[in-house]
């Protein structure tokens, strides 16, 4: 064999690889990760956690987008998982159906009575997502029938049959930071949708714990090195293949469904389970 011919085959086995590395992950992602939701446990410890909180569970969920890809042998699989983790807090980060659902009554019917029978003991929140206010008064009038309450622009207590507790803020599409009221003694929680409202400047004059949002997708196919497969309006400079550093902690959750695509690639599903300790 020649040294071009050596060459050549080099050339070749290389491709081959590449080729059988593409196809076996395009597998994985149309026929693996969208299916495989996890859980991420964490503890949240601090001194501003009063001790009536302690032991108090925080489940997160977002970007449900129900339809065409998230049907309901998903949906099942995603609140059979909620149910068994049998929070005390329940919060969802927005985006209930995707644009792709045609949001028949029997669609609405089946995500009403789903929600509803999410027990939440210390109360149930949310946020909206784009895909919510493209469908605003359909999406609110569910989530107040399960007894969601929407949260836009605005700081509320959660406490646990005390007076003290933690504070939940949020911020809407439209966000307004001087509407959320924060203080340097309590910990506070920040939920929003869109990745790219936490960089707003006016939150680093705020005292926020841990901030949480969703909407991205965790870029719903990543490829390593190269990062997202495409830019997100609301989670251009901050996702999970760009992280900046803020003035506070934060988490951007890859959500539960699929939009556009049905398709996940190192952005499987996540569900965030939260254990509140004080110090």
């Amino acid at each position: 064999m020649t040294k071009l011919q050596k060459q050549m085959f080099i050339i070749i086995a290389i491709l081959f690889a590449i080729v059988l590395s593409m196809l076996g992950s395009l597998k994985i992602a149309k026929n693996v990760e969208p299916e495989q939701l996890s859980v991420q446990y964490k503890t949240l410890k601090d001194e501003k956690i009063p001790s009536s909180m302690n032991d108090v569970s925080i489940v997160y969920f977002t970007d449900v987008q129900y339809g065409k890809f998230e049907n309901k042998k998903r949906a099942d699989k995603l609140f059979n998982k909620i149910e068994h983790l049998d929070p005390d807090i329940l919060i969802f980060g927005g985006d209930l159906f995707d644009e792709t659902c045609q949001m028949n009554q029997e669609d609405m019917d089946y995500i009403t009575n789903k929600l509803s029978k999410m027990h939440a003991p210390l109360g149930k929140f949310c946020v909206l997502g784009e895909k919510d206010d493209a469908n605003n008064d359909v999406v609110r009038s569910i989530l107040n029938q399960a007894q969601f309450e929407i949260l836009e622009n605005e700081t509320i207590l959660l406490t646990n049959k005390k007076e003290e507790g933690i504070t939940l803020s949020a911020l809407s599409n439209i966000p307004d930071p001087s509407k959320i009221s924060t203080s340097d003694k309590q910990y506070n929680l920040l939920i929003t949708h869109m990745p790219d409202t936490l960089t707003n400047e006016e939150l680093s004059t705020k005292s926020i714990s841990l901030a949480l949002c969703g909407h991205s997708h965790g870029n719903q196919i990543t490829f390593p090195i190269f990062g997202g497969y495409k830019s997100i309006d609301g989670a251009k400079s901050l996702n999970r293949s760009h992280a900046k550093r803020l003035a506070f902690p934060y988490i951007i959750s890859s959500g539960v469904g699929c939009t556009h695509v049905n398709l996940r690639f190192m952005a499987k599903p996540e569900i965030y389970y939260f254990m509140l300790q004080s110090k």
